[in-house]
């Protein structure tokens, strides 16, 4: 629509307006600009190993994607979108990990925000260690991948054991 027909502009949480040089309005999605991982960026994901393949697949987790309640459940939806919720983010971090042939568990357990709360843990070195890919994103402050905001209740799948 041409801009001197009178179209409203107005942002929403999920898209942004523009105005372009020749005067049309469109809007770009929020969400395909968080997931734009160049080839070289998903490259990185391909053989990690040992504590510095954690690190390198939480730095790829800050910059790509986020964490969003009412989100994605899958990782395939988080693939597509950028963002998930702890189920689509944990189930995302488990596939990529498992493809790195680490061996994954995804854990539920409870914290204040919900009985349900799922994330990673990634055995390294014979040990078990957290992996909390929803902490990593910017909505929750970038925190280290080992922090937790619950204790393991359950498992609820376990790759590559």
């Amino acid at each position: 629509m041409p801009f001197s027909q009178g179209a409203i502009l107005g942002d929403t949480p999920e898209s942004k307006t523009t105005l372009k040089i020749d005067q049309s309005i469109s809007q770009v999605n929020a969400a395909s600009k968080i997931n734009k991982a160049t080839a070289a960026e998903k490259k990185q994901l391909n053989n990690l190993t040992g504590k510095t393949g954690l690190k390198k697949i939480a730095k790829y987790i800050n910059k790509h994607l986020n964490h969003r309640s009412g989100a994605a459940h899958t990782a395939a939806g988080v693939e597509k979108t950028g963002y998930g919720d702890c189920w689509g983010l944990s189930d995302w971090t488990a596939k990529k990990l498992k493809k790195n042939g680490y061996t994954v568990r995804v854990v539920q357990g409870a914290n204040r925000y919900s009985s349900r709360h799922r994330w990673v843990k990634v055995k390294v070195d014979g040990e078990w260690i957290n992996f909390e890919p929803s902490l990593v994103t910017k909505r929750y402050g970038s925190k280290p991948y080992t922090s937790t905001c619950a204790k393991a209740s359950k498992v609820i799948v376990t790759y590559n054991a």
